[in-house]
């Protein structure tokens, strides 16, 4: 037994001054790591964002609800297309004013629309741009803010014939004649479309004076759920027990009333939507649009025909049944079939 303690004891000893160094080790400081962004500390640039709030989280989940993130229509990845449809492409666009094919396009994201990661700073979270957009079709530059940004891909695109008031008739050999989806901008402020004369003056609801914002006002107010405002940017939602609910909180400032709010809503949707309906199918009965809603091509057709057709595109594109611009979207639709008729 004397001669095994006296063999562990040097083994233990050794043990103890190892587990001794290994320890003290631990408590050094190691050395200096690479330095940061241009020199700074990591507290003075990363974390600025990358926090321990819920901040980024909140907006990732949101976003992940959005239409944009679906990347449903990144397959658009064409001259003509692809500033819109693709990330990449929209901010090439915002460069130099050329539309070009993307090698990898990636779906509208977070980079698109803010400069993450350029600055490190909260200037990331900036819109890439807020200057006016001189719209397409409509002779009229866009100011709301910061979603002018919106404004350079939700406006309508150049319509070939457009007609003239009183003019010869057109020839139209696009199926797909008209302002395409999405011309919200145009909408607001009551530009672009064909203006047929008519029992309706065109004129403009309060929305286009009173929210300087535009689009953000409303679709990115405060959300309520994962389902609509802030960056999941729906205005309506589906609830879970498959009803349609509407997400109030960017009208507050001006509507006082909730109750009353959703009741003028609901009646000018309601007509709206039936105006609509009709103006389609006046349309489809004189074969000036067929069951898909394309236009037959080749057709001639007179100025107050194309332009109905490009007034009803403008509804059906906007998407909004009068919420963006009633009085106008109401004009245009009446004005419309009483030309026809």
């Amino acid at each position: 037994m004397t001669n095994k303690f006296t063999f562990l004891t040097p083994v233990m000893f050794i043990m103890l001054i190892t587990l001794s160094l290994m320890i003290t080790s631990c408590t050094k400081e190691g050395p200096q790591g690479p330095p940061g962004l241009d020199g700074q500390d990591a507290t003075e640039t990363c974390m600025t964002c990358h926090d321990f709030s819920e901040t980024i989280v909140t907006k990732f989940t949101q976003y992940s609800y959005s239409t944009h993130a679906s990347g449903n229509n990144v397959d658009r990845n064409g001259v003509g297309c692809s500033q819109c449809h693709t990330s990449q492409g929209f901010r090439s666009y915002l460069v130099d004013g050329v539309s070009v094919l993307m090698p990898d396009p990636t779906p509208i994201n977070c980079r698109t629309c803010h400069p993450i990661h350029e600055s490190y700073s909260t200037d990331d979270y900036a819109v890439r741009t807020n200057a006016p957009v001189n719209l397409i079709v409509g002779d009229f530059a866009y100011d709301y803010g910061n979603s002018n940004l919106c404004a350079n891909c939700h406006q309508a695109r150049s319509i070939s014939p457009y007609p003239i008031a009183g003019g010869d008739d057109v020839t139209i050999t696009n199926a797909r004649y008209g302002p395409h989806y999405g011309p919200q901008s145009n909408m607001i402020a009551g530009k672009g479309p064909f203006e047929i004369p008519g029992s309706l003056p065109y004129e403009n609801s309060a929305h286009t004076s009173l929210v300087t914002d535009g689009c953000v006002t409303c679709h990115l107010a405060p959300a309520s759920n994962l389902h609509s405002g802030g960056h999941q940017m729906n205005v309506s939602y589906t609830t879970s027990s498959g009803a349609t609910a509407f997400n109030y909180s960017g009208c507050t400032s001006c509507h006082t009333s909730a109750t009353e709010l959703a009741e003028n809503r609901a009646e000018k949707r309601a007509e709206i939507e039936d105006l609509k309906a009709q103006l389609l199918a006046k349309l489809q009965e004189k074969g000036l649009l067929n069951a898909s809603e394309l236009v037959p091509q080749p057709i001639t057709v007179s100025p107050n025909e194309a332009g109905a057709i490009i007034n009803y595109k403008f509804v059906y594109g906007d998407h909004s049944y009068g919420a963006h611009n009633y009085l106008y979207t109401k004009a245009l639709l009446v004005n419309s079939l009483e030309a026809l008729n």
